[in-house]
């Protein structure tokens, strides 16, 4: 009994350390985020990834203020109410742009209430701005104007609507946020302004409009310029820029802008408003879209993988890392300091249960100097606070390190963050980068690889191969003069060496009554004379099916050893996702030129059997079986720097092969060179339609086999 009461007074003792445990260190008791993160390997695949950052807190959800009632002190409570922006200073203190309260609301580092800020006439305010010496900018929307307030609150200034002869009197200005920089310069954001940002000087004038969007054009777009009338294009819709959703600007002095583009969703902007991102990507994929809709996400609907990307709002941190929200999938997306994805999440949103760390409705987002994250949602009323994970901290530390040039000192915890993910790609390119500092050349062409960069494999595969020059120049050499002495004794030697000739006369004699390679040797013909080549496939019996088939497999072998032996850096794609799927591709579109081409030729008169278009069509790909090796084993001595020569002859060879199809119809139709060419446009209209006949066939067998299936379970029920 005294055993069995001593365990009993175990547990409890335990019990009791693990809550004080938890209370004291909530990090180590803290359970699995209630959301996925991802990233990207350098293939551009979405890998799972351990999470960077763990719901903390939440913060800005108990308001209590001061009020004097009957001459007695009381706490009364006051939530957010709609707020639609957030502003960290640099000592961590926390401003909101609490909109439909009409006011600022100013708490300390910790998340608790100091005061609110409640300018004279301050109506929706959408927009908050902070410098490092305390003076408030308040975007006030609801009067259209910019405050100006002292670090007291205390009002020293009002920007209304700007005045310029450069700005139309149509001009629809009310601003929503802004920021400030180190010279006093506003940028403001206008709300359904496609101008730009509107800057003022430190005055308040109007300075000009800055990073303005580029009009997207679309194909109808076009095609109606082309076609409609003046009168017509008047009464159509103008297309006009993107507006800018958002604006933020970092300790460098840069600017960046959010915008609802496709093309530069966020742009980088340098004091002359040219955007340094111009070919980054931003926003996740589509199938992630519609993860924070719903707690199910099978049951969501599949269109909405079709929505654009709704970035919302962004901001940088201490390490340079740039932080997106998306207000359409509630994602919450990090990049690195030059534009490259880190990691992204996205959790399911349950209407009516609110969980900690996943947003349902993110407007605004900020960072700390911990590089805490602070997201805050208008619907919940409320901010989330997010601390970096180790995983997210190491991350942070070594991609600074490597961005700074200090790649000695970001190796060792680049492998630190490749033990905790051994799937996570950037960390093979800062080891990479750091293998290459170090002139070890052959570990950084291996580490580039896995990375995924073909432009670093290929820079480290230059120094391999200028290393190898560098050591055996004297041997190269040697073998060279050999060679061409060798040649020079045997050109000399040429009229003694009778033998060798007559015995490859009686070889060619031998040969040439062998029927098979008689059509073979044909290929060489037509690669020197296309047209009489052509010619004798038909009326000298030079081709046949069987050789055809020949060349056809030589083609579809040629072209497999081309996909799996050519280098990294003219093909970077891993080698195990190198297929032969590719060849039923080709052959599908080829039989479809074979069978249209020789339609479109009884149709038109060609003189042209189907043999003849048949075995026409493999000898015209007889280039590749040419090139097509070399090219390969070329490329894997060769580098990027050399992709010109690499492509002159991939592409040579290609238009190499259109030219003998174009010399084959002109050759066995008995065609003009103008007949020639309505015969190819319309054999690749009639390819078309065929590809189009063909879909709708056997989709209509689809629903044909699932409309016989129906049937069948309602009766055997």
């Amino acid at each position: 009994m005294k055993k069995r009461w001593g365990r009993q007074r175990l547990i409890f003792i335990m019990m009791v350390l693990s809550m004080i445990m938890a209370a004291l260190f909530p990090s180590l008791a803290s359970a699995e985020p209630p959301y996925t993160t991802f990233s990207k390997d350098g293939y551009n695949r979405t890998i799972p990834s351990q999470a960077a950052y763990y719901p903390f807190t939440v913060v800005g959800d108990n308001i209590y203020k001061k009020q004097m009632e009957n001459g007695a002190e009381r706490l009364e409570y006051s939530p957010l109410k709609r707020p639609q922006d957030l502003f960290i200073d640099s000592k961590d203190d926390i401003y909101i742009a609490d909109t439909d309260n009409n006011r600022i609301v100013h708490l300390n580092k910790d998340g608790d209430f100091v005061r609110e800020i409640t300018a004279e006439g301050m109506k929706s305010p959408q927009g908050v701005f902070v410098t490092p010496k305390g003076v408030i900018y308040v975007a006030d929307t609801g009067n259209k104007r910019i405050l100006k307030l002292s670090s007291s609150g205390d009002q020293l200034a009002a920007y209304g609507r700007p005045e310029s002869r450069f700005i139309d009197e149509s001009f629809h200005y009310e601003p929503t946020n802004l920021v400030v920089d180190e010279r006093g310069f506003m940028y403001v954001i206008s709300n359904g302004s496609y101008q730009g940002v509107v800057q003022f000087d430190p005055s308040g004038n109007f300075y000009g409009f800055y990073g303005t969007n580029l009009t997207e054009v679309s194909l109808m777009d076009i095609v109606r310029k082309l076609l409609y009338t003046e009168e017509q294009l008047s009464r159509q819709v103008r297309t006009l820029p993107a507006t800018i959703r958002n604006i933020h600007i970092d300790e460098q002095g840069f600017i960046y802008t959010v915008s609802a583009t496709d093309k530069e969703q966020v742009k980088k902007l340098n004091i002359r408003g040219e955007n340094q991102w111009k070919e980054k990507i931003f926003g996740i994929e589509p199938r992630f879209r519609n993860r924070g809709s719903s707690a199910n996400t099978e049951s969501a609907d599949p269109k909405q993988e079709e929505q654009k990307s709704g970035l919302t709002d962004i901001t940088v941190d201490r390490n340079g890392n740039l932080v997106a929200i998306d207000k359409v999938s509630n994602a919450v997306t990090q990049y690195g300091p030059n534009g490259e994805l880190l990691f992204f999440w996205v959790g399911p949103v349950t209407i009516g249960s609110p969980q900690l760390g996943i947003s349902q409705s993110p407007v605004a987002v900020d960072t700390n100097s911990k590089n805490e994250l602070y997201v805050l949602d208008d619907s919940q009323n409320l901010i989330h606070v997010l601390k970096p994970t180790e995983f997210g901290m190491l991350l942070h530390e070594a991609t600074t390190l490597s961005q700074e040039g200090k790649y000695v000192e970001s190796e060792p915890i680049w492998q630190e963050v490749l033990r905790l993910n051994a799937l996570y790609s950037p960390a093979y390119q800062g080891l990479a980068e750091a293998a290459f500092y170090k002139e070890d050349y052959k570990e950084a062409l291996r580490l580039f690889k896995l990375a995924g960069d073909a432009s670093g494999y290929s820079d480290s595969f230059w120094q391999l191969r200028l290393q190898w020059f560098q050591h055996h120049f004297t041997l190269v050499a040697n073998l060279f003069f050999i060679a061409l002495l060798v040649l020079l004794i045997l050109n000399s030697r040429k009229k003694k060496l009778k033998w060798l000739h007559l015995k490859r006369a009686k070889v060619r004699n031998v040969l040439g009554r062998q029927k098979l390679l008689v059509q073979l040797k044909q290929a060489f013909t037509i690669l020197r004379h296309p047209i009489d080549g052509f010619s004798d496939l038909r009326y000298h019996q030079k081709g046949g099916y069987l050789s055809a088939c020949i060349l056809l497999v030589l083609v579809a072998l040629v072209l497999l050893m081309k996909e799996y032996f050519t280098s990294f850096t003219f093909m970077p794609v891993p080698s195990n996702e190198r297929s032969s799927g590719f060849l039923i591709a080709i052959f599908v579109t080829w039989l479809t030129w074979v069978v249209c081409n020789y339609l479109i030729g009884s149709i038109r008169q060609g003189e042209a059997r189907f043999k003849d278009v048949f075995v026409g069509s493999s000898y015209a790909l007889f280039p590749i079986v040419i090139l097509g090796l070399p090219l390969a084993a070329v490329s894997n001595v060769m580098t990027a720097s050399e992709m010109s020569i690499y492509s002159f002859f991939e592409t040579g060879m290609l238009l190499w092969c259109g030219l003998l199809f174009f010399w084959k119809i002109q050759s066995l139709q008995n065609y003009s060179v103008g007949e020639t060419v309505a015969n190819v446009f319309l054999t690749a209209f009639a390819m078309m339609i065929a590809w189009v006949l063909i879909s709708i066939i056997v989709g209509l067998s689809s629903e044909l086999q699932n409309f016989f299936y129906t049937i069948y379970q309602e009766v055997s029920m």
